[in-house]
């Protein structure tokens, strides 16, 4: 088992250091980055910001994810967290082939319910817990935000199109939940 840094960003980082170097960008300016597309092209965007950028980007993935039919992962921060967007993600996971929902579900009869085709998993314990991360697949591979709570409403992270970073997270998810995740 890989030995984790306490913070899920840095586990990724000290794998891909370069990225960790880049400047941040203003993901507000929307004259910069406005579609999902202008941010797949970019490649790689580090950033920090507040959340209503970050729920901005997680419905321009969500959407894609039921455009394209594609699976969908997404963590959550807190149970609340999930139970603000419960209803919406109700109906997402009605619309796409497989999900995976991962939140700091303490007490599992408070974890969600979904469809058969989502699986439910609680990160309760693991450096996981802060991180607000919305990931798909495209035909080049897992894309997505993936984002840390570092608290008074802020966030520090990126969004990339690289596959192998992307893949990196999934991998280290999979590995401290014991899950599959297959983006």
């Amino acid at each position: 088992m890989t030995d984790h840094y306490v913070s899920f960003i840095d586990d990724v980082w000290a794998k891909f250091p370069t990225f960790a170097e880049k400047e941040l960008t203003d993901i507000t300016n929307h004259n910069l980055l406005w579609s999902l597309e202008e941010y797949q092209k970019a490649n790689y965007v580090n950033f920090k910001t507040g959340k209503e950028e970050l729920y901005r980007l997680s419905i321009l993935m969500e959407n894609y994810a039921i455009k394209h039919n594609t699976p969908l992962l997404a963590t959550f921060e807190t149970e609340k967290r999930y139970k603000y967007v419960e209803d919406r993600y109700m109906e997402i996971l009605s619309k796409i082939p497989k999900a995976w929902i991962i939140g700091n579900f303490i007490n599992p009869e408070l974890a969600p319910h979904p469809p058969q085709t989502a699986e439910v998993v609680s990160c309760d314990g693991t450096n996981i817990s802060p991180m607000w991360i919305v990931a798909a697949r495209s035909e080049k591979g897992p894309f997505g935000l993936v984002a840390e709570d570092l608290g008074d409403k802020d966030y520090r992270g990126f969004f990339t199109s690289n596959t192998n970073i992307m893949q990196a997270v999934i991998d280290d998810i999979n590995e401290q939940l014991k899950i599959k995740i297959e983006l």
